[in-house]
């Protein structure tokens, strides 16, 4: 996919992890691709890449087909990543 598609969604990512990263208690924040995206496959591809870019940094974990989990300790380099992406 091209980077200027993948550019596109990055911020709707960004906005999804703030928002959870708030509003939840716990050890770990689950991403999954379903409540980012909805039914579009474009969007979902965009957020699989962005999300394999963490797993190889070593700051996410994939958990299943479509989530994603991010340890609480990590998610400030997690957003800091997320935004010099864009």
């Amino acid at each position: 996919m091209k980077v200027r598609k993948i550019r596109q969604y990055l911020p709707v990512l960004l906005l999804y992890m703030q928002r959870r990263v708030g509003g939840e208690r716990g050890v770990v924040v689950a991403v999954k691709t379903r409540d980012v995206c909805g039914m579009d496959r474009r969007c979902g591809r965009a957020v699989h890449s962005l999300m394999m870019r963490l797993v190889e940094k070593g700051l996410a974990r994939r958990f299943k087909k479509g989530t994603y989990i991010i340890e609480r300790r990590a998610v400030e380099e997690v957003l800091t990543a997320l935004r010099e992406w864009i």
